[in-house]
């Protein structure tokens, strides 16, 4: 963790998801015993690397188990990801780097006085 902001990497990754989403859960669950899910918006960058060829394995399945792993631990649920990127690359060593940050909240523009003072008059 870094602020707001978690960084994950899993080196050796299995190629089966369901055992990854557990291996990611059972990380959080021990580690981020007290940690309390935000309720803010997310983006999430998930980075697959895999030796030789990085043509195999499916990004959907393993950024799925990362978000999933992911729920109850940075975020309440996953409607909260406003952003995500997954991206597939050769590398030396299989591994899954994960990024996980708030976006900046929009500033709060209250409406013209004329809209307000309609919206009263109608009520």
């Amino acid at each position: 963790m870094s602020g707001d902001e978690l960084n994950l990497r899993v080196d050796a990754p299995t190629t089966q998801t369901r055992r990854f989403k557990a291996l990611i859960g059972e990380f959080f669950r021990h580690e981020f015993k007290r940690a309390q899910p935000s309720g803010r918006s997310y983006e999430v960058d998930v980075r697959i690397e895999r030796p030789g060829d990085a043509g195999d394995g499916d990004v959907d399945c393993v950024a799925k188990a990362v978000l999933d792993a992911l729920t109850g631990v940075v975020f309440h649920d996953g409607s909260l990801i406003d952003r995500l990127l997954v991206s597939k690359h050769a590398g030396e060593h299989a591994r899954v780097s994960v990024t996980a940050r708030p976006l900046p909240c929009p500033p709060v523009i209250a409406p013209p006085l004329a809209v307000r003072q309609r919206v009263l008059e109608d009520a």
